[in-house]
C-alpha cells in the first residue's frame, strides 16, 4: 500500500483520467466532423442554366465580386442573419473591393457596386434531412454552404491567373464606423499543388475559432485616417469662412435717417481689435424676439442634421446601398440618446424664447410709459478673424511662455501653456475663429439670461451667483451643441466628397468615360461660380466709382432746356393705380391729374391699361421769360399721335403750371439720396460708402444682364445636374462592356460629347460683361433711383397674368365694335368727334370735377388750393 503522504497514487490517477478524457474528446471530434457535413451534398437547382449565367458574369472585366443571394427552398438564407453574405471573388483586385470597410463603402455612396454583380441561386438537399438537422448549428451550416458553392463554381478546377478566384464569406458589423479598420471575413485557400480545397479552412482561421478579423490592404486604413483628419480641417476652415461671411453681411447693413442702407466697401475697423461697437438710435425688442426664434429654430434643425451625421459615420452598415442590409434595427441607445438630446435642446430653446419674451414685454412696458424717450443704444459686435491673426497669437504666446520661464511666474505660465495648447489644438483643425465666436455668443446669451431671470435687487447674493454660473454653463453647453452639430453636418459632406474622389482616383481606368463626360459640366459650374464671385466684388466697386459720373449726368438733365419726362404707371389687382413720378413732376396735383386722365382713358376703346407697367411720356421745352411749353409725346399705350389728346390737356396744363418759374435748385432738392458716407475709426479717418438696400439688392441680384443671384445659380446647377444625369444614366446602359471601360473609346466620344454639352448649355450661359457695359447698365438704374423712380426696383415688370386675362376679356366685351375704327381714324379729327362725342361728354364732366378739386379756375389757370393742414383735398 502506498503511503498517502507521498501523493504518488493521486498523481498517477490524475494523469490516467486526463489521458482518457483527451482520447474521448478526440474520438468525439473525429466522429463529429464527418457527421457535420460529409453526407450533405446540396446542389443548385437548375444548375446548368445558373452556371452559364455565373460563367457569363465571371468573364466580364468589370465584375470583380459576385454576391450570392442564396435560397434554401423558398426561404432566404439571409433572413436569420442579414449581415452574413457569401461571395465569389476574383484574385486580381477583387479582394480589395470585397474587403473595403463599411465606412468607406457608405461614404463613397456604394460606388463599388460597379464592380459587383449578384446571382440568385436556390440550393436543394437531395437527402431532405441533412441540412435540416444541421441548420441549428452555425458551424455546420457554414461548411455545408461553402461546400455547395465550391462545387457549383468548380473552384477545384485549374485556372489561369486572369480568371483565378475563390469563395469567401463576410460578416458585416453593425458598429464598424470611424476608425474600425478590420472586417470579419474568411476565404477558401486554393492549394498551389492543385489539391482539393479543404472546406474546414474556408470556415476557420488558423486557430479553428471561426470568422476572423481580416485586415484590408494597408492603404485603405491609412487613406481613411487621412480623409477623416482632412475633413475635420476643412470643416474648421469652412466654419471660419461662414462666420466671417455672416459677420461681414451683418455689419454691411445699417440705418441712416430711417433708411436701410448697404455698405459697399469694407469697414477697416472690423480688422482692428476683438470687438467693435455700433450706434443705433434705439433697440428694437421685436427684432430681438424674431432673432431669438430664428436662432432657436436653427438650433433644432442643426441638432437633427448633426445627430444624423454622427449616426451615419458611427454605424455606416445601416446606410450601405448594396448589399442592402434588411431588417437591421438601430441600436437602442441611439433612440435613448436622441430623446435625451431633443429634451435638452427643447429645454434650452424654451429658455431662450422665454428670456426674449420677458425682455420684450419689459421693454414694451417701458416704452409705453415713456413714449417720447428714445434711449441711444450701442451694440457690441465681434470682428472677423483671419489665419494671419491665428499665427500671430501662437507666436505671442510662445514669447509669453519664454518670458514666464525667465521671470518664474508660475501661475501665468500655467495659463499661457494651457492657452497655447488650446490654440494649437484648435489651429490644427482650423477652428480658432469658431471657438472664439462660440465664447462670444456664450457671453451674449448668458447676459440675456441674467437680464431676464435675475432680479435687479436681490437679498440673496449667493443665489444670484449660483444662478449666474448656471446660466453661463447652460449657454456654453447650448453653443457647444450648435457648433458640434454644424461641424458634423459639414464634416460628413467633406468626408463623402473626399472618399468618393479617392475611390474614383484609385480606379480611374474604370471611370474614364464618366470623368471625360464630367469635364464640361464642371467647367460650367466653375465658370458660373467665378462670375458670381466677380460680380459680388465688381458691382459694389463700380457703384462707388460712378458717383461723380452720376452727379454730372443729373446736372445735365436738370439744366437741359428741353427733354422728355417719363411717368411710369402700374394698375394693381384691385384696380388702384400706382404712379411713379420723376423729380421734376413731384407734385400731388400732377399725380391727381394723371390719375383722372387714366380713369378717363378707361372709358375709351383700345386705350385701357392692362396689368404691367405703362409709360406716359411728356415732352417739355423751356422758353424765354421762364415759360415752358409742354406736349404729350406718347400716351400710355405708346401712341405718338394719340386720338384723345384733348383729354390729356388738363394734365399738360397742370405740368406746365408746375414747371413755370422752377429752377435748378428746386429740382435738386427733390432728388433722392443714393450715396451715404460712413465714417468710422479714430476721428472718422476711415470712410466707407453705403447705398439704399433696396437699390443694392435690385442691382446685385435682379437687374437684367449684370445681376446673378443665388437662386439662378441653384437653378442652373439643377438643370446642369439633370443633363449630366441623363448622359450618365444613358451611358450606364452598357457599362459592363469593354468599350465603356476603354480609354480610347472615351477619347473618341469626346468631340460629340463636347458639342452636345455646349449646345445644351447655350441657353444657360451667363455673360461675362466688361466694366464699360456694367457701368452703362448701373448708371441707367442709378439715375432712375436718383430721380425718384421706385417701381423698377420694387415691383419689376409688375406681372399679374390672371387679372390681366380677366380684364382683357372684360374690355373686349365692352368695346367690340370700335377696336378697328379707332386705329383707322386716328388722324381724322372730325371722325373722332363723331364717334366719341358721348365719351368726351362724360370725360369732360370728370375733368370739371377734377379742376375744382386741384385748383383750376374757369380760365384754366392753376391755383394751389390746400386744406388747413397744408394737404391737398
Amino acid at each position: 500500500m502506498v503511503d498517502p503522504r507521498s501523493g504518488q497514487l493521486s498523481i498517477c490517477w490524475m494523469v490516467m483520467c486526463s489521458i482518457c478524457l483527451l482520447l474521448n474528446y478526440t474520438s468525439m471530434v473525429q466522429a463529429y466532423e464527418p457527421w457535420c457535413y460529409n453526407p450533405c451534398n446540396m446542389t443548385v437547382e437548375d444548375e446548368e442554366t445558373t452556371y452559364l449565367e455565373f460563367q457569363k458574369l465571371t468573364t466580364t472585366d468589370s465584375v470583380k465580386v459576385i454576391f450570392f443571394d442564396i435560397y434554401i427552398g423558398n426561404q432566404s438564407f439571409n433572413s436569420n442573419d442579414p449581415l452574413l453574405h457569401y461571395v465569389w471573388v476574383k484574385n486580381n483586385f477583387g479582394r480589395a473591393i470585397f474587403t473595403l470597410p463599411s465606412s468607406f463603402i457608405a461614404m463613397s455612396f456604394s460606388l463599388y457596386t460597379i464592380f459587383i454583380a449578384t446571382l440568385n441561386i436556390t440550393l436543394t438537399d437531395p437527402t431532405h434531412d441533412c441540412y435540416k438537422l444541421n441548420c441549428h448549428d452555425e458551424y455546420c451550416k457554414k461548411k455545408i454552404i461553402f461546400k455547395a458553392l465550391v462545387n457549383f463554381t468548380r473552384l477545384n478546377h485549374t485556372c489561369n491567373d486572369k480568371y483565378c478566384s475563390t469563395i469567401c464569406q463576410r460578416h458585416f458589423l453593425q458598429n464598424d464606423g470611424n476608425f474600425y479598420m478590420s472586417v470579419q471575413a474568411t476565404c477558401c485557400k486554393k492549394d498551389l499543388l492543385k489539391r482539393p480545397i479543404n472546406i474546414t479552412e474556408c470556415v476557420n482561421d488558423d486557430s479553428g475559432v471561426g470568422p476572423f478579423p481580416y485586415i484590408p490592404f494597408p492603404y485603405v486604413p491609412l487613406s481613411m485616417i487621412f480623409i477623416i483628419a482632412l475633413s475635420l480641417y476643412l470643416t474648421g476652415i469652412t466654419l471660419n469662412k461662414m462666420i466671417n461671411w455672416l459677420l461681414d453681411s451683418e455689419e454691411r447693413y445699417t440705418t441712416v435717417n430711417d433708411t436701410l442702407v448697404y455698405i459697399l466697401n469694407d469697414i477697416e475697423r472690423c480688422e482692428i481689435g476683438h470687438f467693435y461697437l455700433s450706434d443705433d438710435h434705439y433697440s428694437d425688442p421685436k427684432k430681438h424676439l424674431t432673432h431669438a426664434i430664428k436662432f432657436a429654430f436653427s438650433g433644432m434643425v442643426l441638432a437633427a442634421l448633426g445627430y444624423q451625421s454622427y449616426v451615419i459615420q458611427r454605424f455606416p452598415t445601416l446606410y450601405i446601398i448594396y448589399p442592402s442590409i434588411k431588417s437591421l434595427a438601430y441600436p437602442s441607445f441611439l433612440s435613448k440618446g436622441w430623446i435625451v438630446e431633443v429634451a435638452g435642446n427643447a429645454f434650452l430653446v424654451l429658455m431662450i424664447i422665454l428670456a426674449d419674451i420677458k425682455l420684450y414685454c419689459r421693454n414694451k412696458t417701458n416704452r409705453n410709459q415713456l413714449p417720447y424717450c428714445h434711449k441711444s443704444y450701442r451694440r457690441r459686435n465681434i470682428s472677423p478673424i483671419s489665419f494671419r491673426q491665428t499665427y500671430f497669437q501662437v507666436k505671442v504666446y510662445l514669447c509669453d511662455i519664454i518670458d514666464d520661464l525667465k521671470s518664474f511666474q508660475v501661475i501665468k505660465l500655467i495659463f499661457d501653456v494651457a492657452t497655447l495648447i488650446f490654440l494649437l489644438a484648435s489651429f490644427l483643425f482650423g477652428s480658432v475663429g469658431v471657438l472664439r465666436c462660440m465664447i462670444f455668443m456664450t457671453e451674449r446669451l448668458s447676459n440675456r439670461f441674467r437680464s431676464a431671470f435675475l432680479p435687479d435687487q436681490s437679498s440673496c447674493r449667493y443665489c444670484n451667483t449660483i444662478l449666474s454660473v448656471l446660466f453661463t454653463f447652460l449657454s456654453f453647453t447650448y453653443m457647444s451643441l450648435i457648433v458640434y452639430h454644424l461641424a458634423f453636418t459639414i464634416q460628413i459632406i467633406f468626408r463623402a466628397i473626399l472618399t468618393t474622389s479617392a475611390f474614383i482616383f484609385t480606379f480611374a481606368s474604370h471611370f474614364n468615360f464618366i470623368i471625360i463626360m464630367a469635364i464640361p459640366f464642371m467647367l460650367y459650374v466653375i465658370q458660373i461660380i467665378d462670375i458670381y464671385i466677380r460680380n459680388d466684388q465688381v458691382i459694389p466697386n463700380r457703384i462707388v466709382e460712378l458717383q461723380q459720373k452720376l452727379d454730372q449726368d443729373i446736372v445735365q438733365i436738370l439744366e437741359a432746356d428741353q427733354g422728355n419726362l417719363d411717368v411710369y404707371i402700374a394698375i394693381n389687382y384691385d384696380g388702384t393705380i400706382t404712379i411713379d413720378l420723376p423729380e421734376m413732376l413731384q407734385d400731388d396735383g400732377i399725380r391727381s391729374c394723371i390719375n383722372y386722365y387714366i380713369q378717363c382713358l378707361g372709358h375709351k376703346p383700345n386705350h385701357q391699361m392692362t396689368d404691367g407697367i405703362s409709360t406716359l411720356t411728356i415732352k417739355y421745352q423751356r422758353l424765354p421769360n421762364n415759360a415752358v411749353e409742354v406736349q404729350l409725346f406718347r400716351c400710355i399705350i405708346g401712341c405718338n399721335h394719340c386720338p384723345y389728346l384733348q383729354d390729356a390737356q388738363p394734365v399738360l396744363d397742370c405740368i406746365k403750371q408746375h414747371l413755370h418759374d422752377k429752377n435748378f435748385d428746386y429740382f435738386k432738392d427733390k432728388l433722392s439720396e443714393i450715396y451715404y458716407p460712413m465714417h468710422s475709426g479714430p476721428n472718422g479717418t476711415h470712410k466707407s460708402m453705403a447705398i439704399p438696400d433696396e437699390l443694392y439688392q435690385y442691382l446685385r441680384y435682379h437687374s437684367p444682364r449684370i445681376s446673378l443671384s443665388k437662386g439662378r445659380i441653384l437653378f442652373n446647377m439643377i438643370i446642369i445636374g439633370g443633363f449630366f444625369s441623363i448622359f450618365i444614366l444613358t451611358a450606364m446602359i452598357d457599362f459592363r462592356s469593354k468599350t465603356f471601360l476603354s480609354l480610347n473609346s472615351a477619347i473618341a466620344n469626346t468631340p460629340a460629347l463636347y458639342v452636345t454639352a455646349v449646345l445644351s448649355f447655350r441657353n444657360l450661359k451667363v455673360a461675362k460683361l466688361k466694366e464699360k457695359e456694367i457701368d452703362k447698365i448701373l448708371l441707367i438704374n442709378l439715375i432712375h433711383y436718383r430721380r425718384g423712380y421706385r417701381l423698377f426696383c420694387r415691383r419689376g415688370i409688375h406681372f399679374q397674368p390672371f387679372t390681366q386675362l380677366i380684364r382683357m376679356t372684360m374690355l373686349y366685351n365692352r368695346y367690340p365694335q370700335h377696336m378697328d375704327q379707332v386705329e383707322h381714324h386716328s388722324d381724322d379729327d372730325d371722325t373722332q368727334d363723331c364717334l366719341y362725342h358721348s365719351d368726351r361728354t362724360q370725360s369732360k364732366s370728370l375733368w370739371v370735377d377734377l379742376n375744382r378739386q386741384i385748383g383750376f379756375n374757369d380760365a384754366g389757370n392753376y391755383v394751389a388750393i390746400n386744406n388747413d393742414d397744408g394737404s391737398y383735398p
